[in-house]
Protein backbone atom coordinates (compact mmCIF):
# COMPACT_ATOMS: atom_id res chain seq x y z
CA UNK A 1 0.00 0.00 0.00
CA UNK A 2 2.84 2.26 0.84
CA UNK A 3 4.83 1.89 -2.00
CA UNK A 4 1.69 1.96 -4.40
CA UNK A 5 0.99 5.66 -2.68
CA UNK A 6 4.56 6.33 -3.49
CA UNK A 7 4.09 5.23 -7.00
CA UNK A 8 0.63 7.70 -7.55
CA UNK A 9 3.26 10.75 -6.02
CA UNK A 10 5.73 10.05 -8.09
CA UNK A 11 3.45 9.74 -11.17
CA UNK A 12 2.26 13.31 -10.22
CA UNK A 13 5.35 14.85 -9.66
CA UNK A 14 6.80 13.22 -12.95
CA UNK A 15 3.43 14.59 -14.84
CA UNK A 16 3.54 17.97 -13.36
CA UNK A 17 7.18 18.30 -14.02
CA UNK A 18 6.87 17.48 -17.57
CA UNK A 19 4.25 19.90 -18.10
CA UNK A 20 6.11 22.55 -16.28
CA UNK A 21 8.89 22.02 -18.86
CA UNK A 22 6.50 21.40 -22.20
CA UNK A 23 5.08 24.94 -20.73
CA UNK A 24 8.01 26.46 -20.76
CA UNK A 25 9.14 25.36 -23.88
CA UNK A 26 6.17 26.95 -25.37
CA UNK A 27 6.73 29.97 -24.30
CA UNK A 28 10.11 29.82 -24.92
CA UNK A 29 9.53 29.12 -28.50
CA UNK A 30 8.14 32.05 -29.40
CA UNK A 31 7.28 31.41 -32.97
CA UNK A 32 5.26 28.11 -32.00
CA UNK A 33 3.23 30.34 -29.53
CA UNK A 34 2.27 32.18 -32.88
CA UNK A 35 2.14 29.70 -35.80
CA UNK A 36 -1.48 29.54 -35.61
CA UNK A 37 -3.17 33.08 -34.96
CA UNK A 38 -6.32 33.30 -33.17
CA UNK A 39 -9.41 33.42 -35.77
CA UNK A 40 -10.70 36.49 -35.13
CA UNK A 41 -14.51 35.28 -36.65
CA UNK A 42 -14.80 32.98 -34.11
CA UNK A 43 -13.41 35.29 -31.05
CA UNK A 44 -15.62 38.05 -32.22
CA UNK A 45 -18.34 35.63 -31.90
CA UNK A 46 -19.18 35.69 -35.62
CA UNK A 47 -20.40 32.46 -37.27
CA UNK A 48 -18.74 30.84 -40.56
CA UNK A 49 -22.07 32.13 -42.93
CA UNK A 50 -21.87 35.52 -40.95
CA UNK A 51 -17.95 35.94 -41.62
CA UNK A 52 -18.06 34.95 -45.39
CA UNK A 53 -21.14 37.55 -45.96
CA UNK A 54 -19.03 39.98 -44.54
CA UNK A 55 -16.38 38.62 -47.01
CA UNK A 56 -17.71 40.91 -49.97
CA UNK A 57 -17.07 44.23 -47.64
CA UNK A 58 -13.66 42.89 -46.81
CA UNK A 59 -10.54 44.64 -49.02
CA UNK A 60 -9.37 42.26 -51.39
CA UNK A 61 -5.67 43.65 -50.52
CA UNK A 62 -6.54 41.98 -47.20
CA UNK A 63 -7.62 38.73 -48.95
CA UNK A 64 -3.87 37.86 -49.48
CA UNK A 65 -1.89 39.67 -47.68
CA UNK A 66 1.93 39.27 -46.96
CA UNK A 67 3.69 36.33 -45.02
CA UNK A 68 6.25 36.20 -42.35
CA UNK A 69 7.05 33.08 -41.02
CA UNK A 70 9.56 34.95 -38.64
CA UNK A 71 7.50 37.68 -37.22
CA UNK A 72 4.33 38.46 -35.49
CA UNK A 73 2.13 41.45 -34.88
CA UNK A 74 -0.45 42.69 -32.93
CA UNK A 75 -1.76 46.16 -32.65
CA UNK A 76 -1.76 47.89 -29.61
CA UNK A 77 -4.59 50.35 -28.59
CA UNK A 78 -5.18 53.20 -26.24
CA UNK A 79 -8.80 53.51 -25.46
CA UNK A 80 -9.47 56.73 -23.72
CA UNK A 81 -12.09 55.30 -21.87
CA UNK A 82 -14.17 55.60 -18.03
CA UNK A 83 -17.35 53.94 -16.77
CA UNK A 84 -19.80 56.40 -17.75
CA UNK A 85 -18.09 56.38 -21.36
CA UNK A 86 -18.74 52.08 -21.15
CA UNK A 87 -22.40 53.11 -19.93
CA UNK A 88 -23.79 55.66 -22.56
CA UNK A 89 -21.56 55.18 -25.03
CA UNK A 90 -20.74 51.72 -25.98
CA UNK A 91 -17.75 52.52 -27.81
CA UNK A 92 -15.15 55.16 -28.52
CA UNK A 93 -12.61 56.11 -30.85
CA UNK A 94 -9.16 54.90 -30.11
CA UNK A 95 -6.53 57.62 -28.56
CA UNK A 96 -3.33 55.31 -29.34
CA UNK A 97 -2.77 53.46 -32.41
CA UNK A 98 0.90 51.39 -32.60
CA UNK A 99 1.77 48.55 -34.50
CA UNK A 100 4.03 46.60 -32.38
CA UNK A 101 5.99 44.23 -34.75
CA UNK A 102 8.39 41.33 -33.59
CA UNK A 103 11.03 39.70 -35.57
CA UNK A 104 12.11 36.82 -33.56
CA UNK A 105 15.10 35.37 -35.56
CA UNK A 106 17.19 39.21 -35.08
CA UNK A 107 15.30 40.08 -32.07
CA UNK A 108 14.60 43.07 -33.16
CA UNK A 109 11.43 45.08 -32.48
CA UNK A 110 9.55 48.04 -34.26
CA UNK A 111 7.08 50.19 -33.01
CA UNK A 112 5.47 52.02 -35.78
CA UNK A 113 2.53 55.05 -33.76
CA UNK A 114 -0.32 55.80 -36.53
CA UNK A 115 -1.34 59.28 -35.73
CA UNK A 116 -4.77 58.99 -34.32
CA UNK A 117 -6.31 61.46 -36.96
CA UNK A 118 -4.47 59.94 -39.78
CA UNK A 119 -6.85 60.51 -42.51
CA UNK A 120 -7.06 57.17 -44.62
CA UNK A 121 -9.36 54.80 -45.88
CA UNK A 122 -11.78 52.24 -43.76
CA UNK A 123 -12.46 49.22 -45.52
CA UNK A 124 -16.47 49.59 -46.07
CA UNK A 125 -16.56 52.99 -45.75
CA UNK A 126 -17.31 55.66 -48.71
CA UNK A 127 -15.40 58.70 -47.54
CA UNK A 128 -11.76 58.93 -45.98
CA UNK A 129 -11.71 59.28 -42.42
CA UNK A 130 -9.58 59.72 -39.27
CA UNK A 131 -7.96 56.20 -38.55
CA UNK A 132 -9.49 56.53 -34.81
CA UNK A 133 -13.03 55.85 -36.27
CA UNK A 134 -12.42 51.87 -37.11
CA UNK A 135 -12.84 51.26 -34.00
CA UNK A 136 -16.66 52.82 -33.62
CA UNK A 137 -17.25 51.54 -37.43
CA UNK A 138 -16.57 48.00 -36.97
CA UNK A 139 -19.46 48.33 -33.83
CA UNK A 140 -16.76 49.30 -31.02
CA UNK A 141 -16.75 46.28 -28.03
CA UNK A 142 -20.05 44.78 -28.78
CA UNK A 143 -19.31 44.57 -32.63
CA UNK A 144 -15.96 44.06 -34.32
CA UNK A 145 -14.65 47.26 -33.29
CA UNK A 146 -10.75 45.44 -33.34
CA UNK A 147 -11.44 43.07 -35.98
CA UNK A 148 -12.50 46.46 -37.72
CA UNK A 149 -9.24 48.69 -36.54
CA UNK A 150 -6.85 45.87 -37.33
CA UNK A 151 -8.27 45.27 -40.49
CA UNK A 152 -8.25 49.18 -41.41
CA UNK A 153 -4.74 49.43 -40.35
CA UNK A 154 -3.60 46.27 -42.42
CA UNK A 155 -5.09 47.67 -45.27
CA UNK A 156 -3.30 51.33 -44.72
CA UNK A 157 -0.26 49.78 -44.57
CA UNK A 158 -0.51 48.25 -47.91
CA UNK A 159 -1.11 44.27 -47.03
CA UNK A 160 1.29 43.70 -44.15
CA UNK A 161 -0.87 40.96 -41.91
CA UNK A 162 -1.87 41.85 -38.10
CA UNK A 163 -3.63 38.88 -36.24
CA UNK A 164 -3.66 39.94 -32.94
CA UNK A 165 -4.50 43.06 -30.88
CA UNK A 166 -4.58 44.31 -27.71
CA UNK A 167 -6.93 47.24 -26.58
CA UNK A 168 -6.15 48.88 -23.44
CA UNK A 169 -8.15 51.59 -21.18
CA UNK A 170 -5.56 54.16 -20.86
CA UNK A 171 -6.28 54.02 -17.14
CA UNK A 172 -4.52 51.05 -16.67
CA UNK A 173 -1.02 52.89 -17.29
CA UNK A 174 -1.81 54.47 -14.20
CA UNK A 175 -2.73 51.38 -12.03
CA UNK A 176 0.15 49.06 -14.30
CA UNK A 177 2.62 52.41 -12.92
CA UNK A 178 1.79 52.21 -9.67
CA UNK A 179 2.39 47.74 -9.34
CA UNK A 180 6.13 49.06 -10.58
CA UNK A 181 6.30 51.79 -7.74
CA UNK A 182 6.71 54.51 -10.36
CA UNK A 183 9.74 55.13 -12.68
CA UNK A 184 12.24 57.87 -12.99
CA UNK A 185 11.74 60.20 -16.10
CA UNK A 186 13.20 63.19 -17.45
CA UNK A 187 10.44 65.63 -18.38
CA UNK A 188 10.65 67.30 -21.21
CA UNK A 189 7.58 69.80 -21.43
CA UNK A 190 5.46 71.53 -18.65
CA UNK A 191 2.28 69.43 -18.46
CA UNK A 192 -1.34 71.10 -16.26
CA UNK A 193 -4.21 68.84 -16.97
CA UNK A 194 -6.93 70.57 -14.65
CA UNK A 195 -5.48 70.88 -11.16
CA UNK A 196 -2.51 68.20 -11.81
CA UNK A 197 0.65 70.13 -12.70
CA UNK A 198 3.70 68.21 -13.68
CA UNK A 199 7.08 71.02 -14.08
CA UNK A 200 9.97 69.94 -16.04
CA UNK A 201 12.88 67.72 -15.30
CA UNK A 202 14.46 64.53 -13.59
CA UNK A 203 11.89 63.15 -11.09
CA UNK A 204 9.82 60.41 -9.87
CA UNK A 205 6.65 59.68 -11.54
CA UNK A 206 3.53 57.60 -10.24
CA UNK A 207 0.68 56.03 -12.61
CA UNK A 208 -1.11 59.04 -12.66
CA UNK A 209 1.39 61.41 -13.37
CA UNK A 210 2.48 58.99 -16.54
CA UNK A 211 -0.86 58.96 -17.35
CA UNK A 212 -1.19 62.62 -17.43
CA UNK A 213 2.25 62.76 -19.89
CA UNK A 214 1.10 60.48 -21.98
CA UNK A 215 -2.14 62.17 -22.79
CA UNK A 216 -0.91 65.49 -22.71
CA UNK A 217 -0.92 67.22 -26.56
CA UNK A 218 -1.34 71.33 -25.75
CA UNK A 219 1.72 71.79 -27.58
CA UNK A 220 2.77 73.22 -30.84
CA UNK A 221 2.67 69.87 -32.69
CA UNK A 222 -0.15 68.42 -30.89
CA UNK A 223 -0.78 64.53 -31.14
CA UNK A 224 2.34 64.16 -33.03
CA UNK A 225 4.45 65.81 -29.57
CA UNK A 226 2.43 63.39 -27.96
CA UNK A 227 3.22 60.18 -30.15
CA UNK A 228 7.13 60.96 -29.59
CA UNK A 229 6.30 61.34 -25.69
CA UNK A 230 4.36 57.95 -25.52
CA UNK A 231 7.29 56.48 -27.24
CA UNK A 232 9.54 57.62 -25.09
CA UNK A 233 7.56 56.92 -21.79
CA UNK A 234 6.55 53.45 -23.53
CA UNK A 235 10.64 52.64 -23.60
CA UNK A 236 11.32 54.15 -20.17
CA UNK A 237 9.02 51.62 -18.69
CA UNK A 238 10.01 48.94 -20.59
CA UNK A 239 13.77 49.82 -19.03
CA UNK A 240 12.39 49.79 -15.88
CA UNK A 241 10.68 46.48 -16.15
CA UNK A 242 14.07 44.76 -17.57
CA UNK A 243 16.31 46.93 -15.07
CA UNK A 244 14.49 45.63 -12.73
CA UNK A 245 13.69 42.13 -13.74
CA UNK A 246 9.54 43.02 -13.31
CA UNK A 247 9.52 41.47 -17.04
CA UNK A 248 8.86 37.97 -16.01
CA UNK A 249 5.82 39.58 -13.68
CA UNK A 250 4.08 41.03 -16.75
CA UNK A 251 1.59 37.91 -17.01
CA UNK A 252 0.71 38.45 -13.15
CA UNK A 253 0.00 42.08 -14.30
CA UNK A 254 -2.07 41.22 -17.09
CA UNK A 255 -4.26 39.39 -14.19
CA UNK A 256 -4.49 42.20 -12.16
CA UNK A 257 -5.80 44.52 -15.02
CA UNK A 258 -7.29 42.04 -17.26
CA UNK A 259 -10.90 43.39 -17.19
CA UNK A 260 -9.75 46.58 -18.51
CA UNK A 261 -7.51 44.98 -20.88
CA UNK A 262 -8.81 43.39 -24.19
CA UNK A 263 -6.99 41.18 -26.56
CA UNK A 264 -6.65 37.98 -28.23
CA UNK A 265 -3.66 36.92 -26.94
CA UNK A 266 -4.03 33.97 -24.51
CA UNK A 267 -2.18 33.80 -21.41
CA UNK A 268 0.95 31.77 -22.95
CA UNK A 269 1.27 34.30 -25.41
CA UNK A 270 1.76 36.72 -23.23
CA UNK A 271 4.21 35.01 -21.16
CA UNK A 272 5.75 34.39 -23.98
CA UNK A 273 6.33 37.65 -25.10
CA UNK A 274 7.58 38.70 -21.52
CA UNK A 275 10.09 35.90 -21.79
CA UNK A 276 11.34 37.42 -25.14
CA UNK A 277 11.20 40.80 -23.77
CA UNK A 278 13.99 39.64 -21.30
CA UNK A 279 16.20 38.76 -24.17
CA UNK A 280 16.14 41.87 -26.10
CA UNK A 281 18.41 44.81 -25.67
CA UNK A 282 16.62 48.09 -25.55
CA UNK A 283 18.38 49.25 -28.59
CA UNK A 284 16.58 46.74 -30.83
CA UNK A 285 13.57 48.43 -30.42
CA UNK A 286 13.21 51.06 -32.94
CA UNK A 287 10.32 53.16 -32.56
CA UNK A 288 8.69 55.33 -35.90
CA UNK A 289 6.35 57.43 -36.66
CA UNK A 290 3.93 57.14 -39.54
CA UNK A 291 5.05 60.27 -41.98
CA UNK A 292 3.17 63.23 -43.07
CA UNK A 293 1.81 66.78 -42.24
CA UNK A 294 -1.09 68.56 -41.00
CA UNK A 295 -4.50 69.06 -42.75
CA UNK A 296 -7.10 71.30 -42.07
CA UNK A 297 -10.59 69.85 -44.35
CA UNK A 298 -13.68 71.41 -43.80
CA UNK A 299 -12.56 72.53 -40.13
CA UNK A 300 -11.34 69.70 -39.18
CA UNK A 301 -7.63 68.76 -38.34
CA UNK A 302 -6.25 65.83 -39.86
CA UNK A 303 -3.08 64.12 -40.20
CA UNK A 304 -2.10 63.79 -44.10
CA UNK A 305 -0.10 60.56 -44.80
CA UNK A 306 2.95 61.09 -47.51
CA UNK A 307 2.36 57.84 -48.71
CA UNK A 308 5.79 57.56 -50.61
CA UNK A 309 7.52 57.68 -47.58
CA UNK A 310 5.41 55.66 -45.73
CA UNK A 311 6.21 52.63 -48.63
CA UNK A 312 9.72 53.43 -47.78
CA UNK A 313 9.31 52.77 -43.95
CA UNK A 314 7.24 49.78 -44.66
CA UNK A 315 9.86 48.74 -46.94
CA UNK A 316 12.97 49.29 -44.28
CA UNK A 317 11.07 47.49 -41.86
CA UNK A 318 9.57 44.35 -43.62
CA UNK A 319 11.46 44.57 -46.99
CA UNK A 320 8.30 43.92 -48.91
CA UNK A 321 7.45 46.88 -51.53
CA UNK A 322 3.69 47.62 -51.09
CA UNK A 323 1.52 49.38 -53.38
CA UNK A 324 -0.05 52.94 -52.58
CA UNK A 325 -2.65 55.61 -54.00
CA UNK A 326 -1.52 58.54 -54.81
CA UNK A 327 -4.99 59.99 -54.26
CA UNK A 328 -3.95 58.80 -50.34
CA UNK A 329 -0.96 61.21 -50.37
CA UNK A 330 -0.77 64.46 -48.25
CA UNK A 331 1.18 66.04 -51.35
CA UNK A 332 -2.35 65.09 -53.94
CA UNK A 333 -4.31 66.13 -51.03
CA UNK A 334 -3.17 69.18 -50.63
CA UNK A 335 -3.13 70.23 -54.45
CA UNK A 336 -6.41 68.81 -54.16
CA UNK A 337 -7.80 71.51 -51.34
CA UNK A 338 -5.29 73.98 -53.18
CA UNK A 339 -8.44 73.07 -56.17
CA UNK A 340 -10.97 72.77 -53.81
CA UNK A 341 -10.26 76.15 -52.20
CA UNK A 342 -9.67 77.85 -55.60
CA UNK A 343 -13.44 76.30 -56.71
CA UNK A 344 -14.40 77.39 -53.63
CA UNK A 345 -13.53 80.79 -53.70
CA UNK A 346 -15.05 81.19 -57.44
CA UNK A 347 -18.15 79.82 -55.78
CA UNK A 348 -18.15 82.70 -52.97
CA UNK A 349 -17.08 84.90 -55.67
CA UNK A 350 -20.14 83.78 -57.94
CA UNK A 351 -22.93 84.16 -55.09
CA UNK A 352 -21.51 87.47 -54.17
CA UNK A 353 -22.29 88.68 -57.76
CA UNK A 354 -25.05 87.48 -57.67
CA UNK A 355 -26.87 88.47 -54.73
CA UNK A 356 -25.19 92.00 -55.44
CA UNK A 357 -27.39 92.00 -58.46
CA UNK A 358 -30.53 90.53 -56.41
CA UNK A 359 -30.16 93.72 -53.96
CA UNK A 360 -29.68 96.57 -56.84
CA UNK A 361 -33.09 94.50 -58.52
CA UNK A 362 -34.80 95.21 -55.15
CA UNK A 363 -33.21 98.79 -54.77
CA UNK A 364 -34.08 99.36 -59.09
CA UNK A 365 -38.28 98.21 -57.98
CA UNK A 366 -38.44 99.23 -54.04
CA UNK A 367 -41.56 100.44 -54.65
CA UNK A 368 -42.95 97.99 -56.69
CA UNK A 369 -41.73 94.01 -55.36
CA UNK A 370 -44.01 92.25 -53.40
CA UNK A 371 -42.96 90.98 -49.60
CA UNK A 372 -43.28 87.36 -50.83
CA UNK A 373 -40.76 88.09 -53.85
CA UNK A 374 -38.42 89.86 -51.31
CA UNK A 375 -38.42 86.80 -48.71
CA UNK A 376 -37.74 84.27 -51.58
CA UNK A 377 -34.45 86.40 -52.16
CA UNK A 378 -33.52 86.60 -48.91
CA UNK A 379 -34.42 82.93 -48.32
CA UNK A 380 -31.61 82.14 -50.83
CA UNK A 381 -29.49 84.24 -49.42
CA UNK A 382 -29.47 82.66 -46.53
CA UNK A 383 -28.89 79.39 -47.95
CA UNK A 384 -26.03 80.52 -49.82
CA UNK A 385 -24.61 82.06 -46.44
CA UNK A 386 -24.89 78.74 -44.59
CA UNK A 387 -23.46 76.92 -47.87
CA UNK A 388 -20.71 79.01 -47.08
CA UNK A 389 -19.91 79.07 -43.63
CA UNK A 390 -20.08 74.94 -43.96
CA UNK A 391 -17.87 75.42 -47.07
CA UNK A 392 -19.61 73.65 -49.43
CA UNK A 393 -18.49 74.39 -52.95
CA UNK A 394 -21.36 72.68 -54.76
CA UNK A 395 -24.24 74.11 -52.60
CA UNK A 396 -22.92 77.11 -53.00
CA UNK A 397 -22.52 77.15 -56.55
CA UNK A 398 -26.36 75.45 -57.00
CA UNK A 399 -28.12 78.07 -54.67
CA UNK A 400 -26.51 80.60 -56.28
CA UNK A 401 -27.88 79.67 -60.28
CA UNK A 402 -31.02 78.57 -58.53
CA UNK A 403 -31.12 82.23 -57.19
CA UNK A 404 -29.77 83.99 -60.58
CA UNK A 405 -32.20 81.81 -62.49
CA UNK A 406 -35.16 83.43 -59.98
CA UNK A 407 -33.73 87.13 -60.34
CA UNK A 408 -33.93 86.27 -63.79
CA UNK A 409 -37.43 85.94 -64.04
CA UNK A 410 -38.08 88.40 -61.49
CA UNK A 411 -36.76 90.87 -63.33
CA UNK A 412 -38.74 90.20 -66.72
CA UNK A 413 -41.84 90.25 -63.91
CA UNK A 414 -40.88 93.10 -62.36
CA UNK A 415 -40.59 95.03 -65.82
CA UNK A 416 -44.07 93.92 -66.83
CA UNK A 417 -45.34 95.07 -63.46
CA UNK A 418 -43.24 98.08 -63.91
CA UNK A 419 -44.72 99.09 -66.88
CA UNK A 420 -48.26 98.10 -66.47
CA UNK A 421 -48.20 100.52 -63.41
CA UNK A 422 -46.51 103.63 -65.37
CA UNK A 423 -49.69 102.88 -67.81
CA UNK A 424 -52.73 102.72 -65.11
CA UNK A 425 -50.61 105.76 -63.55
CA UNK A 426 -50.86 107.88 -67.16
CA UNK A 427 -54.29 106.69 -67.54
CA UNK A 428 -55.12 107.57 -64.05
CA UNK A 429 -53.29 111.53 -64.40
CA UNK A 430 -54.74 111.65 -68.03
CA UNK A 431 -58.83 110.64 -66.74
CA UNK A 432 -58.22 113.37 -63.92
CA UNK A 433 -57.23 115.71 -66.25
CA UNK A 434 -59.74 115.26 -68.93
CA UNK A 435 -62.82 115.16 -66.42
CA UNK A 436 -61.32 118.63 -65.03
CA UNK A 437 -61.82 120.19 -68.68
CA UNK A 438 -65.34 118.29 -69.23
CA UNK A 439 -66.44 119.42 -65.53
CA UNK A 440 -69.31 121.23 -66.94
CA UNK A 441 -70.51 118.78 -69.51
CA UNK A 442 -70.28 115.25 -67.17
CA UNK A 443 -72.83 114.11 -65.38
CA UNK A 444 -72.82 112.76 -61.84
CA UNK A 445 -73.27 109.48 -62.49
CA UNK A 446 -70.37 109.31 -64.78
CA UNK A 447 -68.31 111.11 -62.32
CA UNK A 448 -68.96 108.61 -60.03
CA UNK A 449 -68.40 105.71 -61.86
CA UNK A 450 -65.13 107.32 -63.23
CA UNK A 451 -64.36 107.79 -59.39
CA UNK A 452 -65.17 103.77 -58.83
CA UNK A 453 -63.27 102.84 -61.53
CA UNK A 454 -60.37 105.11 -60.76
CA UNK A 455 -60.35 103.51 -57.46
CA UNK A 456 -60.26 99.86 -58.92
CA UNK A 457 -57.21 100.74 -61.04
CA UNK A 458 -55.05 102.14 -57.78
CA UNK A 459 -56.10 99.30 -55.73
CA UNK A 460 -55.06 96.99 -58.41
CA UNK A 461 -51.55 98.65 -58.66
CA UNK A 462 -51.51 97.97 -54.86
CA UNK A 463 -51.61 94.54 -55.09
CA UNK A 464 -48.88 94.50 -57.83
CA UNK A 465 -51.02 92.11 -59.81
CA UNK A 466 -50.03 92.88 -63.48
CA UNK A 467 -53.21 91.05 -64.78
CA UNK A 468 -55.23 92.80 -62.45
CA UNK A 469 -53.98 95.71 -63.56
CA UNK A 470 -53.91 95.65 -66.96
CA UNK A 471 -58.36 94.49 -66.67
CA UNK A 472 -58.73 97.33 -64.97
CA UNK A 473 -56.97 100.14 -67.29
CA UNK A 474 -58.98 98.64 -69.57
CA UNK A 475 -62.03 98.68 -68.40
CA UNK A 476 -61.35 102.34 -67.00
CA UNK A 477 -59.64 103.14 -70.55
CA UNK A 478 -63.40 101.56 -72.68
CA UNK A 479 -65.49 103.60 -70.00
CA UNK A 480 -62.95 107.08 -70.23
CA UNK A 481 -63.33 106.77 -74.11
CA UNK A 482 -66.80 106.49 -73.88
CA UNK A 483 -67.80 109.30 -71.63
CA UNK A 484 -65.49 111.69 -72.84
CA UNK A 485 -67.06 111.36 -76.32
CA UNK A 486 -70.26 112.30 -74.77
CA UNK A 487 -69.17 115.39 -73.14
CA UNK A 488 -67.37 116.69 -76.45
CA UNK A 489 -70.91 115.95 -77.96
CA UNK A 490 -72.15 117.93 -75.46
CA UNK A 491 -69.78 120.92 -75.58
CA UNK A 492 -69.63 121.21 -79.15
CA UNK A 493 -73.65 121.29 -78.84
CA UNK A 494 -73.27 124.12 -76.50
CA UNK A 495 -70.68 126.33 -78.01
CA UNK A 496 -73.11 125.58 -81.47
CA UNK A 497 -76.21 126.71 -79.29
CA UNK A 498 -74.25 129.62 -78.01
CA UNK A 499 -72.64 130.48 -81.49
CA UNK A 500 -76.54 130.34 -82.94
CA UNK A 501 -77.60 132.72 -79.63
CA UNK A 502 -74.74 135.03 -80.30
CA UNK A 503 -75.79 135.48 -84.04
CA UNK A 504 -79.41 136.15 -83.24
CA UNK A 505 -78.55 139.17 -80.80
CA UNK A 506 -75.94 140.55 -82.93
CA UNK A 507 -79.20 140.10 -86.36
CA UNK A 508 -81.45 142.01 -83.37
CA UNK A 509 -78.69 144.48 -82.54
CA UNK A 510 -78.57 145.22 -86.30
CA UNK A 511 -82.35 144.91 -86.93
CA UNK A 512 -82.92 147.34 -84.33
CA UNK A 513 -80.10 150.04 -85.72
CA UNK A 514 -81.76 149.71 -88.99
CA UNK A 515 -85.36 150.61 -87.76
CA UNK A 516 -83.98 153.30 -85.52
CA UNK A 517 -82.13 154.66 -88.52
CA UNK A 518 -85.19 154.42 -90.85
CA UNK A 519 -87.39 155.83 -88.75
CA UNK A 520 -84.72 159.02 -88.43
CA UNK A 521 -85.49 159.69 -91.85
CA UNK A 522 -88.66 159.13 -92.14
CA UNK A 523 -89.05 161.79 -89.57
CA UNK A 524 -86.06 164.23 -91.43
CA UNK A 525 -87.93 163.24 -94.40
CA UNK A 526 -91.34 163.71 -93.64
CA UNK A 527 -92.26 167.09 -96.05
CA UNK A 528 -91.05 165.17 -99.28
CA UNK A 529 -91.69 161.34 -98.56
CA UNK A 530 -94.43 159.97 -100.38
CA UNK A 531 -97.44 158.50 -98.18
CA UNK A 532 -97.05 155.11 -99.99
CA UNK A 533 -93.32 155.24 -99.51
CA UNK A 534 -93.80 155.86 -95.79
CA UNK A 535 -96.80 153.04 -95.24
CA UNK A 536 -94.44 150.76 -96.89
CA UNK A 537 -91.54 151.61 -94.84
CA UNK A 538 -93.48 151.27 -91.50
CA UNK A 539 -94.75 148.07 -93.17
CA UNK A 540 -91.76 146.62 -93.14
CA UNK A 541 -90.29 148.20 -89.73
CA UNK A 542 -93.04 146.04 -88.61
CA UNK A 543 -91.75 142.75 -90.20
CA UNK A 544 -88.65 143.20 -88.92
CA UNK A 545 -90.06 143.76 -85.45
CA UNK A 546 -92.17 140.40 -85.86
CA UNK A 547 -89.01 138.94 -87.30
CA UNK A 548 -87.21 139.70 -84.28
CA UNK A 549 -89.91 138.77 -82.14
CA UNK A 550 -89.54 135.27 -83.58
CA UNK A 551 -85.94 134.67 -82.58
CA UNK A 552 -85.36 133.66 -85.82
CA UNK A 553 -81.87 135.26 -86.90
CA UNK A 554 -82.59 134.69 -90.74
CA UNK A 555 -85.76 135.88 -90.53
CA UNK A 556 -84.62 138.75 -88.97
CA UNK A 557 -81.28 139.32 -91.45
CA UNK A 558 -83.89 138.87 -94.18
CA UNK A 559 -86.23 141.56 -92.61
CA UNK A 560 -83.64 144.15 -91.59
CA UNK A 561 -81.90 143.59 -95.03
CA UNK A 562 -85.04 143.97 -96.97
CA UNK A 563 -85.73 147.01 -94.74
CA UNK A 564 -82.58 148.76 -95.31
CA UNK A 565 -82.44 148.29 -98.94
CA UNK A 566 -85.99 149.66 -99.17
CA UNK A 567 -85.12 152.04 -97.26
CA UNK A 568 -81.85 153.47 -98.59
CA UNK A 569 -83.83 153.47 -101.89
CA UNK A 570 -86.55 155.51 -100.86
CA UNK A 571 -84.15 158.14 -98.69
CA UNK A 572 -82.16 158.29 -102.28
CA UNK A 573 -84.84 159.17 -104.09
CA UNK A 574 -86.18 161.74 -101.41
CA UNK A 575 -83.23 163.35 -100.90
CA UNK A 576 -83.22 163.93 -105.08
CA UNK A 577 -86.73 165.41 -104.63
CA UNK A 578 -86.17 167.49 -101.82
CA UNK A 579 -82.80 168.96 -103.44
CA UNK A 580 -85.10 169.50 -106.43
CA UNK A 581 -87.56 171.61 -104.58
CA UNK A 582 -85.01 173.10 -102.94
CA UNK A 583 -83.39 174.15 -106.71
CA UNK A 584 -87.16 174.85 -107.86
CA UNK A 585 -87.08 177.40 -104.68
CA UNK A 586 -84.08 179.04 -105.29
CA UNK A 587 -85.40 179.89 -109.06
CA UNK A 588 -88.46 181.05 -107.69
CA UNK A 589 -86.60 183.67 -105.56
CA UNK A 590 -84.13 184.87 -108.17
CA UNK A 591 -86.79 185.50 -110.38
CA UNK A 592 -88.49 187.52 -107.74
Amino acid sequence: MKKRIIIVISAIVLSLTSYGVYSYYQINNMKGLFENPTNKAVASGKTKSQDNAAEDERDPLLNDPFQFSNRVNFLFLGLDANKQRYKTMGSFRTDTIMLISIDFDNEKVDIISIPRDSYVEIPGRQRREKINAAFVRGGGFEGDGFDKTMETVSHFLGGIPIDYYVGVDMNVVKDFVDIMDGIYYDVDVRVKLGSRVIEKGYQHLDGQQVLDYARFRKTARGDIDRIERQQKIVMAIFNELKSTDQILKLPRYYTTVMERVHTNLNIKQIAGLALFATKIDLNSIQPHTIPGGFLDMDKISYWGVDEHQKKELIEEIFGVEIQIDPRNDIKYIRRELAEKEKAFKEAVALSEGIIETGNELLENYEQIVKHEEISQIESFTSQINHAVEDGDTENVKRISLELQQYLNSLQATLEDRNNAILAAHALVANTLSEKGKYQSFISNHEQDTLNKKIEIVNQAIDSKEVGSINRAVEDLESYVAQVFQACQQRKEDKEKTDKGLAERDQAIKIAQTIIAEVRGQISNYDDVIQDDEKSILQNKISIVEEAIKSKDTQAINKAAQDLKEYGADVFRRTEQAREANDKDAAANETSD
